[in-house]
């Protein structure tokens, strides 16, 4: 019986994992999976949600998907700034963060190295300006 368990206990181990990111999202739960699973058209959808979404608790969730997208694919988050006039999300630290400065800090070490690997120098005027906007936050 021993050997019989060990499998169901890694597929439901591996199957809270895999819902474990849509689960952390109200608003959009299904882009929130594209976005973290590196997709950059789901990346451009939260850009473009953004743009007309009100403030409040829809808008963070957007920033919050954007903000987690700047580490994961630096080139894409870059180039899907390019249109605008802020780097949305790029500063963004949400809920995880709220009174732990050594965790912002961190965050925002790690964001600048991905901003700062961004080669394109097609993009290099997008990325000092979110570079500029992650700085003065």
């Amino acid at each position: 019986m021993k050997g019989f368990w060990l499998p169901i206990l890694i597929f439901t181990m591996l199957a809270s994992c895999a819902t474990a990111h849509s689960g952390e999202y109200l608003y959009f739960p299904a882009l929130a999976d594209r976005v973290l699973a590196g997709d950059p058209q789901a990346f451009r959808e939260v850009l473009s949600k953004a743009d007309t979404t009100l403030p409040g608790e829809q808008l963070e969730e957007l920033a919050e998907l954007s903000s987690r997208y700047v580490r994961l694919a630096p080139v894409e988050f870059v180039r899907g700034q390019a249109n605008g006039s802020t780097c949305f999300g790029v500063a963004f630290m949400g809920t995880k963060y709220v009174d732990n400065p050594e965790a912002v800090a961190r965050e925002r070490s790690l964001r600048r190295e991905a901003l700062e690997s961004v080669s394109d120098p097609g993009l290099n005027g997008v990325k000092q300006r979110c570079l500029a906007e992650l700085a003065g936050s």
